[in-house]
């Protein structure tokens, strides 16, 4: 399977490739169609050590990043603020190649990598931020225990301490995550708070003899702080709504307050209303559209993958989510509109 993978992977590069050398991308990108259509980027995370070889579908490496905004520049792509792209969106006035970045969560990488990178290509990006975590600093719980488990190189683990009794493979990511899950239902019946919930992380490397201070200081998975989130919104970086807690209840009331408190948290950063929102997880339910709308929200971007065109429910836009599985040939074939 792996093989064939690779070679599929091969023959899309040849592909892509004899595609650009004949002059097809530029031709898409010119087209009536992707004049009509926004390219909304979705990011994650950038690595600050090994990331991106744990979750190569939500990691990429800085320098990988850096040359998508070179890409971009060399394409000449127009790069706009979200706020702006999504209003010529509607207006059927989108500027040749239109191209929104947007970042999920709100990781330290971004302020450390992310923001530094934007800046000097003088590009827009809207960073959701999801608020609850920048009071700590603390990776985020289920995250560190997935990287703790695949970090460790074991092929399986038993923690009765914590209620698994028999071994559990953790050799593939969705072996982990039933284990990680395991473990947290453990939590939750404890009613462990968020730092006691740092501490079952931290007994959990201890016990797979992983160092766990070195992910926190180097601030892997953390959620950026308040102080550098403001620092980043003052530069230029729009902030918009990611829920408060990173969830999406099913309740209209707990699922407004999610809204309420992470609008509250970004104003008191950026002085600014945020109005444009992510769903978490792009985890979304029919239900959700008229509770955003009554929430004063005006558009919505999921990780459904294309582009958003005119006629696209503003509050289910789709977006091309960027990582380490999509190389530099495939990145530009979006952004010329000859994929969505």
């Amino acid at each position: 399977m792996i093989a064939s993978d690779k070679l599929k992977r091969t023959a899309n590069s040849a592909l892509l490739s004899t595609l650009k050398k004949a002059g097809i991308f530029s031709l898409a990108g010119q087209s009536a169609q992707r004049r009509a259509s926004l390219l909304i980027l979705c990011y994650h995370g950038l690595s600050l050590d090994d990331e991106d070889r744990w979750l190569p579908n939500l990691f990429i490496t800085p320098e990988a990043f850096r040359q998508r905004l070179q890409s971009l520049r060399d394409m000449k792509a127009s790069v706009l603020p979200l706020g702006e792209a999504i209003a010529h969106l509607q207006s059927g006035t989108l500027p040749p190649k239109s191209v929104a970045i947007t970042f999920d969560d709100g990781f330290y990488d971004f302020y450390r990598f992310g923001a530094p990178l934007l800046k000097k290509f003088a590009m827009p990006a809207t960073l959701y931020l999801t608020s609850y975590y920048c009071d700590y600093r603390l990776p985020i719980v289920n995250l560190a225990l997935d990287y703790i488990l695949w970090k460790s190189g074991r092929m399986q683990v038993e923690f009765p301490e914590y209620g698994i009794c028999a071994p559990l493979a953790i050799g593939t990511y969705s072996e982990r995550q039933a284990v990680v899950w395991k473990v947290l239902s453990w939590a939750e019946k404890q009613q462990l708070g968020t730092q006691g919930k740092d501490d079952l992380a931290r007994s959990v490397a201890v016990k797979l003899k992983m160092n766990y201070d070195s992910i926190v200081t180097k601030r892997m998975i953390q959620i950026m702080s308040p102080e550098e989130a403001r620092e980043i919104a003052a530069s230029g970086i729009d902030l918009q709504l990611h829920t408060h807690r990173h969830r999406t209840p099913r309740n209209s009331e707990l699922f407004a307050r999610e809204i309420r408190d992470n609008r509250n948290y970004i104003y008191d950063l950026s002085g600014q209303e945020p109005v444009h929102f992510c769903y978490p997880s792009g985890d979304y339910a029919p239900e959700f559209l008229p509770w955003l709308s009554d929430l004063g929200v005006q558009s919505a971007t999921t990780c459904e993958r294309g582009l958003a065109r005119l006629n696209s429910n503003p509050l289910l836009l789709p977006r091309v989510l960027d990582d380490s599985t999509m190389n530099l040939l495939r990145f530009e074939s979006f952004v010329s509109g000859l994929f969505s």
